[in-house]
């Protein structure tokens, strides 16, 4: 009897001190209780949902889904971290989701194939390229529905909104050219043509005249001032003045370039060329190649790191992540992530500490600690994950 009552008297004890009340009181948390902008936001294909990785346990916190068939293929958080917004290939849908309840606000009609997209600064308008009958669909993400649906496109792919929400830029991979949209009309404002193409296909028609390899995506500076734009079949970036809408220079780099990555200080654009496993790093001040590095073969993206003083090519075909020392230009490693891996594309969190990184073929992201370069897999994050995005990245990357 006395031991139960000494007992008793222990726990009571305990429980009216501050750290059995904490004990006590301690709650399961919720998306609520994290800040929304710094979540790593995982697009599973197959599985047609999104999982949510915090990035300072490297946990799954959640699993939110989409619906059946809706096979997205990329998602990104909007201006304020609230909502994400979805493109749902599958279902020719756009999807409005609130992040902290999980549930689908608003799911609204496309083109056929809606892939990728971007969204104004203040976070009211989205535009979507849809692949498979080349056109644009306008989306209020507000009020949840297509504005419009412009024409006139070749396979709409890579999507820049300016930082003042004026114009986008859109590139088409079926196409050599760069068109500058009005935000608010629509309005096709002009078409700006990319590289010489027929001089380049003259000397090889077998290759370059079956299958046209366009623009994948116009990439702004940080200021917005100047848009590069890589065309795979030409063999060249347009940098495209955005207050003129002009070409004011066409630099040739390596062999079927892939797209523009700009660091987080502004100062570098490194550019894949998967034809010749080659990157090429552009001085944005002068506007000039300053180094030309190799890498792995079928590269997917570039992540910055630490300031932008590291970048991370990632190599599907060698599934490994080549690593660069941006004041050297140096191979600091190669991170040999596994075999036979399809490595798709990362993000790096708002510290720049870290880089997650899906690798859709055995349904895992990876958790590169830039300080160490160690390698953390998080494994059973979906089906096929195809891309990861952190609103608040230190050097956002864009699906492929």
């Amino acid at each position: 009897m006395l031991r139960h009552v000494l007992t008793l008297g222990i726990f009571l004890a305990l429980v009216s001190t501050p750290l059995g009340s904490a004990r006590l009181s301690a709650q399961p948390k919720t998306l609520a209780d994290y800040d929304l902008k710094a979540l790593a936001i995982v697009v599973n294909r197959d599985s047609s949902d999104i999982t949510v990785i915090d990035p300072a346990t490297d946990t799954i916190i959640k699993r939110i889904p989409l619906g059946e068939y809706t096979n997205a293929h990329m998602a990104m958080l909007n201006h304020d971290g609230k909502k994400l917004i979805i493109s749902a290939t599958g279902r020719d849908r756009f999807l409005v989701v609130d992040l902290v309840t999980g549930q689908v606000e608003h799911t609204i009609v496309t083109g056929k194939a809606p892939e990728h997209f971007d969204a104004t600064p203040d976070g009211r308008r989205a535009f979507v390229g849809n692949m498979e009958d080349s056109t644009v669909s306008v989306i209020d993400v507000h009020e949840g529905r297509e504005l419009q649906r412009i024409t006139g496109f070749f396979e709409p792919h890579g999507f820049s909104v300016l930082p003042d929400g004026s114009k986008v830029y859109v590139s088409s991979l079926g196409a050599h050219e760069v068109a500058v949209l009005d935000t608010t009309s629509g309005r096709m404002l002009k078409r700006l043509a990319i590289g010489d193409v027929g001089r380049v296909a003259a000397r090889d028609p077998q290759r370059y005249l079956s299958s046209i390899k366009g623009i994948v995506n116009p990439t702004l500076t940080k200021d917005g001032a100047f848009a590069y734009a890589a065309d795979s079949d030409a063999g060249v970036v347009a940098i495209i003045d955005t207050r003129t809408d002009k070409i004011v220079k066409t630099l040739k780099i390596g062999e079927q370039p892939w797209r523009a990555y700009n660091s987080p200080d502004g100062r570098w654009m490194l550019v894949p060329n998967n034809g010749d496993s080659t990157v090429s790093v552009i001085d944005t001040t002068s506007q000039k190649i300053v180094a030309q590095l190799t890498a792995g073969t079928e590269m997917t993206g570039i992540n910055f790191a630490m300031g932008g003083s590291k970048a991370y090519v990632i190599s599907r075909g060698d599934s490994t992540v080549y690593v660069f020392d941006m004041k050297t230009f140096g191979l600091v490693t190669r991170l040999k992530i596994g075999t036979n891996l399809a490595l798709e594309t990362a993000a790096t969190t708002a510290d720049g500490t870290k880089i997650y990184l899906a690798s859709s073929t055995n349904d895992s992201v990876y958790a590169i600690d830039a300080r160490t370069d160690q390698v953390k897999q998080i494994a059973d994050v979906g089906r096929y994950p195809w891309g990861v995005s952190i609103l608040a990245a230190a050097s956002p990357n864009y699906c492929h």
